[in-house]
């Protein structure tokens, strides 16, 4: 196998391992928007949201843990 070819092999695996890294980082942000619908709520004495679902499961330890930052 000659320079050139070995060059050309080596950059086309390259291109194939970008195009494999940027195909795994979409497909996770596309499925991020595909799982159960979650409802969400304004997070009481924060700035944001949290999902009502956590918060409903234990509102006396989400305050406690507020007080704590």
């Amino acid at each position: 196998m000659s320079d050139k070819e070995k060059r050309d092999t080596s950059s086309f695996e390259i291109a194939m391992a970008v195009i494999g890294v940027v195909g795994a980082i979409a497909g996770l942000f596309s499925g991020m928007g595909s799982g159960p619908d979650m409802k969400t709520m304004k997070a009481p004495g924060k700035d944001g949201r949290i999902f009502r679902e956590v918060f409903e499961s234990d509102p006396k330890g989400y305050f406690r843990n507020l007080r704590k930052k």
